[in-house]
């Protein structure tokens, strides 16, 4: 598959020539038709072909209708069958004609839960590939007329990182404003003291657990020296490999960092969460991606035990193919996290525009909404995403802007509620993350920072409540044990102090009644 960078077209193009897919429970989209084009062609829809905002011109995506079948030999014979066995000889032509030459399944990952994964019909996705400056968008238009076949039939979309341009590093955590703003100067900007996620205030409950998994889907993670020993194994979705090395100016490195780099060690920064293991998912080459390798970066980190799914990258259409992954993660009971999207008021970018996934916009250090953050309904909240500092390599930090540095302040924060409530569903954990966020531009609902800016302490506190207060074992019960561990801690507290039951900073009397 080839994929080459360019800057980001408008979306409008792209919709011309694909519908978004639809609520989980209805009919299958029908894609918009394309102009009837010659395949190969120099025409006005190829200019976005194999290129960010594009989408691939060597390959299309069909969900078959179920018991249907596409083969194609090693001589690119073409043999469609249909449902009732006989064969389909409209579509056998249309793909003889353009070319094709290879029909093989679209997952590259497998599915440990088979039932969900056919409930959802993802088995039955195949890659058809046609050789490379193929019209794609036309021949989607003459594949989803083949009803009796292909149910449907998409283009594999491009997208990549939700980040800016980056900015001149500064290797001091009081330089993390995100975390603690007190007003401080970053990047030639003074802050809003106060205007920021009060990550103090949640270390004070919980540093995090090493029961906690947190998936990146990046472009690679780099083994920096503030979170290394708790990386566990990757995959490489492109590449099909193990080789989880950071392929596009440390961006996904940055996003671990701001998620779960090690805290309070005398090393670069602080991340939210200090004791969860990191998985890296490598979903692009470089810095953009066939939204086909994100789908099977989610299958994949679902089936290998990812609690909580950080995805700063951006697409300018939701396909199909990535909706039936997000429903597999969601069904294995996975946390999907978002950024919005700098696309402004083009609206929410996928998979951020699901309400599956929690949607989250950038804030400035001056409490303001980021002038190129995603505008729309879909927003749930927003974090700190301008000048935030964070791990490059295998010792700096750097600093970097974008909603793909807001999303991580998500992710870690749900992670930190995770540790102190692991029984939770992630759904009373994202309802209990919506209900500590603070408003920012206007009270309630807005479009542009959602139910306001996350606090991150009384996320946490909201967590250890529905959780039992008390229950210090985690074992969903509160008796003589938790008295014991209670009683083991008495005395000041600092971090890791879930037994200071009123938050007064001591483990005492008051903690008993």
């Amino acid at each position: 598959m080839t994929l080459l960078t360019y800057p980001l077209f408008s979306s409008a193009a792209l919709a011309a020539v694909m519908v978004v897919a639809p609520t989980i429970g209805a009919a299958p989209p029908a894609l918009a038709t394309a102009p009837a084009l010659a395949v190969g062609a120099a025409d006005e829809w190829m200019w976005a072909a194999d290129r960010t905002g594009g989408w691939s011109s060597d390959h299309v995506m069909v969900k078959l209708v179920a018991g249907a079948r596409i083969s194609i030999d090693v001589n690119h014979v073409v043999t469609v069958t249909q449902p009732n066995g006989l064969r389909d000889a409209a579509l056998t032509k249309v793909l003889t004609q353009i070319g094709a030459t290879s029909a093989t399944r679209a997952s590259t990952v497998g599915f440990s839960d088979a039932a969900r994964a056919t409930a959802l019909g993802l088995d039955r996705w195949q890659t058809i590939s046609v050789p490379l400056g193929t019209a794609t968008p036309a021949l989607i238009a003459r594949l989803q007329a083949a009803r009796g076949t292909i149910e449907i039939a998409e283009l594999d979309v491009i997208g990549g990182i939700a980040s800016d341009a980056p900015a001149p590093n500064d290797p001091y955590y009081t330089q993390c404003w995100g975390l603690e703003n007190t007003g401080q100067i970053v990047n030639g900007l003074s802050g809003l003291p106060g205007a920021d996620i009060h990550a103090r205030a949640a270390w004070h409950v919980s540093t995090g657990s090493a029961s906690t998994v947190i998936a990146v889907m990046d472009s690679g993670i780099t083994e920096h020296v503030d979170f290394a020993p708790r990386m566990i194994a990757g995959w490489n979705v492109p590449a099909g490999t193990t080789d989880i090395a950071d392929q596009c100016s440390d961006h996904g490195t940055h996003v671990a960092g701001i998620a779960a780099a090690s805290g309070n060690n005398g090393v670069a920064i602080a991340g939210l969460d200090w004791q969860a293991r990191i998985m890296p998912v490598v979903v692009l080459s470089g810095c953009t991606g066939f939204s086909s390798w994100l789908a099977d970066g989610l299958v994949w980190a679902t089936d290998h035990g990812a609690d909580i799914i950080n995805m700063s990258l951006q697409y300018s259409v939701g396909t199909q193919y990535l909706r039936d992954a997000v429903t597999y993660s969601i069904g294995g009971g996975a946390l999907l996290v978002a950024s919005s999207g700098n696309t402004g008021l083009g609206g929410v970018a996928w998979p951020a525009r699901w309400a599956e996934v929690l949607a989250v916009g950038s804030l400035d250090a001056l409490d303001s909404p980021a002038g190129s953050t995603a505008i729309g309904p879909e927003v749930d909240m927003a974090a700190p995403g301008v000048s935030i500092l964070s791990c490059v390599g295998t010792e700096s930090v750097e600093l970097k802007s974008g909603t793909s540095m807001a999303a991580p302040f998500a992710t870690g924060t749900l992670s930190l509620m995770h540790a102190v409530a692991p029984n939770a569903s992630p759904t009373q954990l994202i309802e209990l993350l919506v209900q500590s966020c603070t408003d920012v531009s206007n009270a309630g609902f807005d479009e542009r920072t959602g139910w306001g800016r996350i606090d991150s302490g009384v996320a946490v506190r909201l967590a250890r409540t529905a959780a039992g207060v008390g229950d210090l074992n985690k074992d969903g019960v509160i008796n003589g044990i938790d008295l014991g561990e209670l009683l083991g801690r008495w005395g000041t507290s600092g971090y890791d102090c879930d037994a200071d039951l009123d938050d007064d900073g001591i483990v005492g009397g008051g903690d008993l009644g």
